[in-house]
C-alpha cells in the first residue's frame, strides 16, 4: 500500500470543525484500507487527541511542507496551507478536496474583511485548479461548478475527455460521511443543558455561520412559546471565533437580547470536545437549519444535517442545497422556504406534537445515514489511492489552446463591423 501526505488547514485538538473533522476521518479511513498516513496539522502535534492510532501526526510547517512529504507517494490538501507546498514541489501526485468552496463562502465576509482575502482565495483556486492531478467535491451541484473552473482553466481538454470521457478522473464526489459506529445513547439532558427537563421542547441548531439564518428562527420563536412557553432554541458558539468572521453571530445575541430570550429561551451553549461533540444535538428534540438563499447555499453540503441524521434527529431546513432536497425526499423532516417563520413554527410543532411524525423522521434519517459511512464515501479517494499517478495533460493547455490574436486583429473586427453598419444605413 501506499504513503500518503494531508495537509490539513484547520487546527486538529479537542474542539475541532468541519475540515478538521473530515481530514480526521479520512485519514483513519485510508489508515484502514492499509496505507501508511502522515497528517500535517497547523497546530502542535500533541494537542490532535482526536486521531486515532496509526496515523503519524506532525506539526506541518509552512517552509518545509515539500521536505516533510518526502518518502511519501502522493498528497491531499485543502486549503491556503496546501500553496506552500504547491509551491515548493511539483513531482508527487496531488488530490485537492474542494468539499468546502471556501471563496463562495467568503463573499459573505467581504464587508467585514474587505477584497484582500477574496483575492487571495481567487488565486488559491487558480493554483491549486491548475496543479491537482485528481479533485474532490462534495455534491453533483459542486462538481458542476468545479468542472467550469477546470474547463476554463484548461484543464478540460481533448486529451482528457478522450482518456475520461465522463472526467471522474478528474473530479469525483466524495460527500461527508457517517462514523462507522453506531451512534452514542442520548445523554442525560439536564446534565448537557442545565436547567431543562424531559417533556420541554428543546430546539438545535448549532453554530452560526454567515450564510445561515438565525433571524428566521427567532422570528418562529413567538408562536412556539405560545404553544409551550417552556420551548428553547440552542446555538453553538465557534470553537474559532478569531478565524472565522461571526457577524451573524452576534446578530442573534443581539436581537435574543432585546427580546428578552437569552439564557432562557435562547440559549448559547459552547463548543463541545470532538468525543462529545454529539451530546447538544442528542439532547435535543429535533433540528432547525435555515440558512439564506445564494451561491454558497446552492453549492453546500450542510454537514450538521449529515450528522444530525446520522443521530436520529428530525430537521426542518430552509429550501436550497443537496441536504434540504435530501430531507424531503427521504422524509426526514420538512424544508420550507427562505425566511417563512410561519412556516417554519408549523413544521416545528408538528414534530414536537407528533411522536409518530417524530419517529418515522428518525428512522428515514438513520437509514439514510447508515449507507453515507465515511468507507463508502470514501470509494474515489481509495481507488486514487491504489494507483496514484499525476494527470499527464495537466500541463499541456498552452499546446492545445488556440494561439492568442494579435491586439490588433479585435480592434479591425470591430471596425468592420462598424463600417458594415454605417452602409446598411445608406
Amino acid at each position: 500500500m501506499g504513503r500518503v501526505f494531508m495537509i490539513c488547514p484547520e487546527p486538529v485538538r479537542r474542539l475541532t470543525a468541519g475540515v478538521g473533522t473530515r481530514f480526521v476521518a479520512l485519514a483513519e479511513v485510508l489508515r484502514d484500507a492499509g496505507h501508511a498516513v502522515t497528517l500535517a496539522i497547523p497546530n502542535q502535534a500533541s494537542e490532535a487527541e482526536a486521531v486515532g492510532g496509526g496515523i503519524s501526526v506532525v506539526t506541518a510547517s509552512p517552509d518545509s511542507l515539500g521536505a516533510q512529504a518526502e518518502g511519501h507517494d502522493w498528497v491531499l490538501l485543502h486549503g491556503h496551507l496546501g500553496n506552500h507546498y504547491l509551491s515548493q514541489r511539483d513531482d508527487l501526485p496531488v488530490v485537492i478536496d474542494l468539499y468546502d468552496p471556501f471563496l463562495v463562502e467568503n463573499l459573505h465576509y467581504h464587508r467585514d474583511l474587505g477584497f484582500e482575502p477574496y483575492r487571495n482565495d481567487h488565486a488559491t483556486w487558480k493554483l491549486q485548479l491548475s496543479s491537482g492531478d485528481f479533485f474532490l467535491c462534495s455534491s453533483e451541484e459542486q462538481r458542476l461548478y468545479y468542472l467550469g473552473w477546470l474547463g476554463a482553466l484548461g484543464r478540460v481538454n481533448p486529451l482528457t475527455l478522450e482518456d475520461d470521457p465522463t472526467l471522474r478522473g478528474l473530479i469525483s464526489e466524495l460527500p461527508f460521511g457517517t462514523p462507522e459506529t453506531e451512534p452514542p445513547p442520548p445523554p442525560s439532558r439536564d446534565e448537557v443543558l442545565e436547567g431543562t427537563e424531559a417533556g420541554q421542547p428543546v430546539i438545535y441548531f448549532g453554530g452560526i455561520y454567515d450564510w445561515y439564518d438565525p433571524v428566521t428562527m427567532l422570528d418562529a420563536m413567538p408562536a412556539l412559546l405560545e404553544a409551550d412557553a417552556r420551548t428553547v432554541v440552542v446555538f453553538v458558539d465557534h470553537p474559532h471565533p478569531g478565524e472565522t468572521p461571526l457577524s451573524g453571530a452576534a446578530e442573534t445575541r443581539r436581537i435574543a437580547q432585546e427580546r428578552g430570550w437569552l439564557g432562557g429561551a435562547v440559549r448559547f451553549e459552547s463548543w463541545r470536545p470532538f468525543d462529545r461533540r454529539f451530546d447538544l444535538p442528542l439532547a435535543c428534540d429535533l433540528a432547525v437549519v435555515t440558512h439564506r438563499p445564494g451561491l454558497e447555499t446552492d453549492l453546500s453540503l450542510r454537514t450538521r444535517i449529515v450528522d444530525l441524521l446520522w443521530l436520529g434527529l428530525p430537521v426542518v431546513a430552509t429550501e436550497g442545497g443537496t441536504m434540504s432536497r435530501v430531507i424531503d425526499e427521504i422524509g426526514a423532516g420538512a424544508s420550507i422556504g427562505s425566511g417563512d417563520a410561519q412556516s417554519l413554527a408549523v413544521a416545528v410543532r408538528r414534530f414536537l406534537d407528533d411522536p409518530v411524525a417524530r419517529g418515522d423522521a428518525r428512522r428515514a434519517g438513520r437509514a439514510w445515514a447508515t449507507r453515507r459511512r465515511w468507507r463508502d464515501v470514501a470509494a474515489p479517494l481509495l481507488e486514487f489511492a491504489s494507483r496514484p499517478g499525476i494527470d499527464p495533460h495537466k500541463g499541456r493547455f498552452h499546446e492545445l489552446a488556440p494561439a492568442a490574436s494579435t491586439a490588433e486583429e479585435p480592434v479591425r473586427n470591430r471596425l468592420q463591423r462598424v463600417f458594415k453598419r454605417m452602409r446598411g444605413r445608406r
